[in-house]
């Protein structure tokens, strides 16, 4: 204000003398001099007002701010130099009661034996996910870090969680050793930490003991039900167990030597322990995914109905007996039993992703597009590292016609595989997931490379030949697509339903070709 001030008097003194001498001489009224000394007495005040209300600065004109008390200004640095504030960064919200299972490392001095340590993580993990006020990152999430070195702060953040469980697992002939660690990721404590050196049999009472403690360090308080829950009596023999988890570390690759050996793994624990509903359930799961991947034939259908069946009437509580019965149902194409124990899967367990994804599946076998969006936002909502149900979403927009909801997807999808691809560049259900996105959204030269990448580490697999026959009726190579499509029948695909309602084969369908092939599938 006292520059204002001072500029102004001496600007209107100059503007007053000069015009006392020049108007003179224009042969203006005698008035007019005395008019302009008027005029800037006048704009003083109004010159002393703006000088109040507003600044001069690097960045123009600003209204001036709030009075800053003294306290304050001495109290507060200043810069050297004038520079706008940086944005500070936005910070996530973490919720303190929320937990990362990573894979257990395996030190029994045999690789063979790392089923064993990654079953004893996932394990917890499952027991930990039964509690609904416990936010647990799923083993699709939790998994992608095995095997790296990474900062747990850096896990913590990138799975969204506040805390991690990380151990290790040494097996030696009828002796277990497992060391566990829970890690508050913010500040890099533990929060708990114990080593228990056992026999095999006690493995179990080992992951309740865990379990328990991890409630313990995290403050929570459980009702009897989910006391009950996180106590692991699914089996108390040890060698059933075993064989259990043999089993399951082969569900993952989607290929049909491997479900083989899972179908082989579940019947020797069933043989040791014939009420092991987990193990009946397992072997459900595998006839299923035999069916609909690589060898669609009656007789492995009618095997899944009849594992998942005795599964329920072991252990009616089990929410994972219930999604293996729906998806048995599903394939046999039975949709609205499958649809009802789907939905008893999720009241026994919500965050049971299984149940959420396959009841997506089942509505868009047959037809019923909008429910299937809504199966598949839920598989997403509890597992967001999944890049399966994305893919499916936005097959359902596809076949409703809303082109703008199924890019929208497409485009948001494509983050979540790249990472998964950058952590496992060899994952090839990943591969070409990725393939028929990028097709879709116009990248097709990247897509086809990563489509023939797939190709060329399973191309004996039907599931493989299939899905990549979809990346190229994307691209319009249907004479290519067709090709592809005629091997997987060949090499056992037979899920005529999918194919019959799959959009990404729109462009094939009204094909001689592709309309003998659905009657080769009878």
């Amino acid at each position: 204000m006292f520059r204002v001030v001072a500029l102004y008097l001496v600007a209107g003194w100059i503007v007053i003398e000069v015009s006392s001498t020049v108007l003179p001489g224009l042969n203006l009224p005698d008035w007019a001099p005395t008019l302009v000394i008027v005029l800037v007495a006048l704009g003083f005040p109004v010159a002393l007002l703006m000088a109040w209300a507003f600044d001069l600065g690097p960045d123009g004109v600003t209204r001036t701010g709030p009075a800053e008390p003294e306290a304050a200004k001495a109290a507060t640095p200043q810069p050297a130099a004038a520079a706008k504030p940086a944005t500070p960064p936005a910070v996530r919200s973490i919720d303190d009661r929320s937990i990362a299972v990573l894979p257990f490392l395996n030190l029994s001095g045999d690789k063979e034996n790392e089923y064993f340590s990654d079953g004893i993580a996932e394990e917890i993990l499952n027991l930990l996910v039964k509690l609904p006020q416990l936010k647990v990152a799923s083993r699709t999430s939790s998994f992608v870090f095995k095997g790296r070195t990474v900062n747990l702060r850096t896990v913590a953040d990138e799975l969204g969680v506040a805390t991690v469980l990380e151990g290790s697992v040494r097996q030696a002939g009828n002796r277990v050793r497992i060391t566990a660690q829970l890690i508050d990721a913010a500040t890099d404590t533990h929060l708990w930490s114990e080593t228990y050196d056992r026999e095999m049999k006690d493995v179990f009472a080992i992951q309740d003991d865990i379990a328990q403690s991890i409630v313990n360090a995290l403050q929570m308080t459980l009702t009897p039900k989910e006391r009950r829950s996180i106590q692991f009596v699914a089996t108390s023999d040890a060698n059933a167990y075993d064989h259990y988890l043999r089993g399951r570390s082969f569900m993952y690759s989607m290929s049909r030597q491997d479900y083989r050996h899972a179908i082989r793994m579940y019947q020797q624990a069933i043989d040791l322990d014939g009420k092991y509903a987990l193990a009946w359930a397992g072997m459900a799961d595998a006839y299923s995914h035999l069916f609909r991947y690589a060898e669609a034939t009656s007789e492995n259908a009618a095997k899944a109905v009849e594992a998942s069946k005795k599964a329920i009437e072991l252990d009616p509580d089990s929410a994972e007996a219930h999604a293996s019965r729906g998806l048995s149902l599903f394939i046999s194409e039975d949709y609205a039993a499958a649809q009802a124990e789907f939905q008893e899967a999720i009241r026994l367990n919500p965050k049971l992703w299984e149940a959420h994804y396959y009841s997506g599946l089942a509505c868009s076998s047959k037809g019923d597009f909008e429910t299937a969006v809504g199966h598949y936002e839920n598989a997403m909502t509890v597992n967001p590292a999944d890049y399966q149900a994305p893919l499916f979403k936005a097959q359902a927009f596809a076949s409703l016609g809303r082109k703008h909801d199924e890019m929208k997807v497409r485009v948001a999808a494509l983050g979540v595989l790249e990472r998964h691809l950058q952590m496992n560049p060899h994952d090839t259900r990943a591969l070409y997931v990725c393939a028929q996105n990028l097709c879709c959204v116009g990248e097709f030269d990247k897509g086809r490379e990563l489509a023939e990448r797939a190709l060329g580490q399973d191309s004996d697999e039907p599931v493989v030949l299939y899905n990549v026959a979809c990346f190229y009726a994307h691209a319009g190579d249907k004479e290519r697509s067709l090709d592809l499509l005629e091997q997987a029948v060949e090499k056992g695909w037979g899920d005529k339903a999918w194919l019959e309602t799959d959009s990404d084969l729109d462009t094939l369908r009204s094909l001689p070709r592709f309309q003998a092939l659905l009657k080769r599938i009878g």
